[in-house]
């Protein structure tokens, strides 16, 4: 793959690198994403179901066992998928924070909550929409990881009650028509607003509000850069890279 002299050059010269990821990464690990969803588990009995009714909080209010049955599944396939080249690019990127032998502090943003990012290497993930793989009490936030009261929620079929107050423990994933986490995204527009390369990668940089964070960055004076197999055309993009995530992020991080 050739790419551009001149965004080589931005990337190595860069000192304050903002990544944005999103389902087009985990695509490239085979993780089904919201618009192949309906294709891609036809397989499987919850192709029935809409995952947009099965992510939101009336969902799990019509029918609580059934979205906690459905993330279960969702966590059983996701156990079988691998971090791919994309996220383990990304870690080393961070780990090194060094190209051509000039400092360069690199932090990583993702929509995604399958957490592949920290399998592949990642230590420091601001999470926008939460993580499949914690849960909290929809009622008091207290949260919830591996055993309850002796109980291992991974082998919970039904929705257990918040030893606190009674509460239901839901998914730690933002929902649709939830807001986002008030920290990631505070911590997010810091990233986006400071620094000087921003990376829109495997996401539409026209889905909001996480679309807001190139923009952003373009105000501030940082040039934005997308990786995607199909470049979005936005304007706030100053650089497009038709390719794979895996593969342009290997090549930029040499």
């Amino acid at each position: 793959m050739d790419i551009e002299p001149e965004v080589l050059a931005l990337v190595q010269h860069a000192k304050r690198v903002t990544i944005l990821t999103g389902a087009g990464v985990s695509a490239e690990s085979g993780v089904a994403t919201f618009r192949s969803y309906k294709e891609e588990t036809k397989e499987s009995l919850w192709s029935q179901y809409d995952p947009q009714k099965m992510a939101s909080i009336d969902g799990f209010l019509e029918n609580p066992n059934r979205v906690w049955q459905w993330y279960q599944w969702r966590r059983s396939e996701l156990k079988t998928k691998k971090p791919n080249e994309a996220h383990k690019a990304i870690a080393k990127w961070q780990e090194s924070k060094t190209l051509s032998s000039k400092n360069q502090n690199v932090t990583l943003i993702t929509q995604n909550v399958d957490g592949l990012h920290q399998a592949g290497g990642s230590k420091d993930v601001i999470e926008l929409h939460g993580n499949i793989w914690r849960n909290h009490c929809l009622q008091c936030l207290a949260e919830y990881n591996g055993e309850v009261d002796g109980v291992d929620l991974e082998e919970r079929e039904e929705v257990i009650e918040c030893p606190e107050c009674g509460g239901q423990i839901r998914p730690s994933v933002v929902w649709f028509g939830e807001a986002l986490p008030e920290q990631a995204w505070r911590d997010a527009e810091s990233a986006s607003y400071s620094c000087d390369l921003f990376l829109s990668v495997g996401t539409s940089s026209q889905v909001y509000p996480a679309a807001g964070l190139a923009a952003l960055a373009k105000s501030q004076g940082a040039t934005v850069i997308e990786i995607n197999p199909e470049p979005t055309k936005s304007s706030v993009v100053d650089y497009c890279i038709a390719g794979k995530a895996g593969e342009v992020l290997s090549i930029l991080n040499t």
